[in-house]
């Protein structure tokens, strides 16, 4: 059963606004930075560029990660060292952060 997706902003970190299509459930999530929904026409986040986002670990050490929209949500500064994820079986689980990922970006032609 699908959750449901939204298109919200996403501030990259080459000064554009870009749209991303995230899990309606993680959109209200403050911690996560998300902004909009997004108007149509705005320009869709490149293909081939991967987003910033916190990588941790929840209870049982599995390693999951958390796309974070703009570099002054609480997840990005450290404000929040925790974050809440859906599991497949759509449990919500606690994961604390371990580390940060920049975006990936690659020229385009």
């Amino acid at each position: 059963m699908s959750r449901g997706y939204v298109w919200a902003y996403y501030q990259s970190d080459d000064g554009n606004t870009y749209a991303w299509r995230t899990d309606a459930e993680y959109f209200p999530m403050p911690e996560r930075g998300w902004a909009g929904p997004a108007a149509p026409g705005t320009h869709v986040y490149p293909r081939g560029w991967s987003p910033r986002r916190v990588v941790g670990h929840d209870a049982t050490g599995k390693r999951v990660h958390a796309i974070v929209a703009s570099v002054t949500a609480d997840l990005w500064t450290g404000v929040s060292p925790t974050f809440v994820f859906l599991t497949n079986d759509g449990v919500t689980t606690l994961a604390t952060v371990d580390f940060l990922q920049g975006e990936k970006m690659s020229l385009r032609p």
